[in-house]
């Protein structure tokens, strides 16, 4: 006896074979768009944040750039007067430390950080320009301290330099007595360098007022240069310099002049 059955699907399996290279096709499609766009998404990230750190650095070169021409006005009218002066011993040893200067002043503003030693060394020209511009009326010191411990460690360029010129310029202006201007390097167990300006000028409260009695409105740009690089050193390379400002006169009354402190990380000497 034979039972007929009757399905109510009919299986066709000419069309299952047909369609199934479909399917693989439309898979490997859906696949190849999202791998694609999933590439595209990471290389579009990467090349932003590429252009980003390169805004960063061209910005803080502009920033840095700013501070330049205070070192060219200063020197060349210094010379100059020597020149008219017939000073020629003083002229030609002007020029001598005017040209490392201008020197190491053009190599750093290409550069986002600077050795230690290199820092110390473009301080010192400045300084001794500085010194004799002014005729010996302030003393300078740098110290360093576990020179070699540090002396290959990286800083920003010319970090301090606004304040030190300030100190000269400002703080010092007014002073009876010779100026004194202390600047220190002091490394914390090869985690952070502390760099130490103190100047016994008449501080910062009392240069305020004074300008404020003379009816001057300008104010120096050296504290907001300076936080600008900082704020743009923290977005691009993500660490944070920290740097305070105090007047030692509202601190201890028997002293008078600016103390400015920066904490930085140590980071370790690579190729420029």
């Amino acid at each position: 006896m034979y039972i007929k059955l009757h399905l109510p699907y009919h299986f066709n399996l000419n069309c299952i074979v047909m369609h199934t290279p479909l399917i693989y096709i439309c898979f490997a499609a859906v696949t190849i768009l999202l791998t694609t766009f999933v590439g595209i998404t990471i290389y579009l990230y990467i090349k932003n944040r590429s252009i980003t750190r390169r805004n960063l650095q061209v910005e803080q070169q502009l920033l840095l750039s700013q501070m330049n021409p205070h070192f060219v006005f200063n020197s060349l009218t210094a010379i100059q007067s020597y020149i008219f002066r017939n000073e020629a011993h003083l002229a030609s040893k002007y020029l001598a430390s005017f040209a490392k200067l201008i020197r190491l002043v053009l190599e750093n503003s290409r550069i986002e950080f600077n050795t230690v030693e290199r820092e110390v060394n473009t301080l010192r020209y400045y300084l001794e320009l500085q010194s004799l511009r002014f005729e010996e009326r302030f003393e300078y010191h740098i110290e360093v301290e576990n020179q070699a411990e540090i002396n290959s460690a990286q800083i920003p360029p010319m970090l301090t330099q606004p304040f030190i010129e300030n100190a000269i310029e400002h703080g010092f202006l007014h002073n009876s007595s010779k100026g004194v201007l202390s600047i220190r390097f002091i490394p914390d167990h090869g985690k952070t360098l502390t760099i130490e300006v103190e100047d016994n000028g008449i501080g910062i409260e009392k240069s305020r007022q004074m300008q404020i009695q003379a009816g001057k409105t300008h104010q120096s740009l050296a504290t907001e240069i300076t936080r600008e690089r900082i704020r743009k050193i923290r977005k691009s390379k993500g660490f944070t310099i920290d740097m305070s400002i105090t007047d030692l006169g509202l601190t201890d009354s028997s002293k008078h002049g600016t103390l400015v402190k920066f904490q930085i990380p140590l980071q370790p000497c690579s190729p420029q």
